[in-house]
């Protein structure tokens, strides 16, 4: 089923509303992911956006900017799930349903209405009392409802959580003495030579951009997401270029244990250098949306980066490594 329009270009109107979800015996749209149902009568595209395109309205589209009370604008645009801006917000109020502090009071148990009032949408059965056997049990998305300070079973490493260095690091960890998590999956060999400090002194992570804000291979074949950012780049701080003797867009090369690339230099004052167990360490960034091939096309930057895993979700450590930066 794809009635998205009949030329080449989709509505993206019925696209926001196949996203949404509706009922197939009512054809009418669902109002909130409770109203999905598990026998086929009801689809939708994904379900924690189910609510912000009911009947004829898109509620992404609103630009109502009136604060509500607590910084939360529930009339602007739409948040998921159900337009909440504060997960979990049925922990801010006590056993009682009231609010922990009175000068930060999100949502309270009212028991002359019977429901949850106050600044945000309820994440939490809005008419669920004190009288409920589960009132006590706000973490709905956990077993149990309650919140938790470890994984019992689903931690490689656990139950506790620990604080540990990336592989590569400046300095020594100052929560432990294990320096790098145990459990870390190695992916392709030639890619995890380590690149020590006295070689590699500055610490560079990758990051995305907001023109190229999904993979490269997608937004490079985008002219006017080319025309935007055209370059690979990295950005560093006006310290750092001074120490090196860089001005703004000289071509420069980053070099790692597994490689080198060569970009242009941004110079910028959001990056500064950080003063670390009495060692100043700079810091530089890069986009990771280039590659070989495009419109726009540029050095990659996880030719640099360890091909290593999180030991729980296999999430690659791309964000932090060790490297060096010079002129061409």
């Amino acid at each position: 089923y794809w009635n998205y329009g009949d030329d080449d270009h989709p509505d993206i109107e019925l696209v926001c509303k196949d996203i949404n979800g509706y009922d197939w015996k009512t054809k009418k749209q669902i109002q909130s992911f409770g109203d999905l149902q598990d026998d086929g009568s009801t689809t939708a595209g994904c379900w924690i956006y189910t609510g912000f395109y009911p009947e004829n309205e898109n509620l992404a589209k609103r630009r109502d900017n009136t604060n509500e009370g607590m910084s939360n604008f529930l009339n602007w645009s739409f948040a998921w799930p159900a337009n909440r801006r504060i997960l979990y917000n049925r922990a801010s109020a006590d056993l009682n349903g009231k609010a922990w502090s009175k000068e930060r009071v999100g949502i309270e148990w009212n028991a002359q209405e019977g429901k949850w009032t106050g600044y945000d949408i309820p994440d939490f059965v809005a008419t669920k009392g004190p009288d409920d056997p589960t009132f006590n049990d706000p973490f709905i998305m956990m077993a149990g409802g309650k919140g938790a300070i470890y994984a019992a079973s689903k931690l490689n490493e656990g139950p506790f959580p620990e604080h540990y260095e990336p592989y590569e690091n400046p300095i020594s960890n100052a929560f432990s003495s294990v320096q790098l998590n145990p459990a870390v999956q190695f992916g392709e060999e030639e890619m995890n030579a380590k690149g020590e400090a006295d070689k590699y002194p500055i610490v560079a992570t990758t990051y995305r951009l907001s023109e190229h804000w999904q993979s490269g291979a997608m937004t490079r074949n985008v002219p006017w997401l080319a025309e935007l950012v055209n370059h690979m780049f990295i950005e560093i701080s006006e310290e750092l270029a001074k120490e090196k003797g860089i001005k703004e867009k000289d071509k420069v090369i980053v070099a790692t244990a597994r490689g080198e690339i060569e970009a242009y230099a941004m110079i910028t004052k959001r990056f500064k250098p950080y003063k670390l167990k009495e060692k100043t360490v700079h810091h530089i960034g890069m986009p990771w949306h280039f590659g070989y091939k495009g419109i726009a096309t540029g050095a990659t930057a996880n030719r640099l980066t360890p091909h290593i895993g999180c030991a729980n979700s296999t999430i690659p450590e791309y964000k932090a490594f060790l490297c060096d930066v010079r002129r061409v």
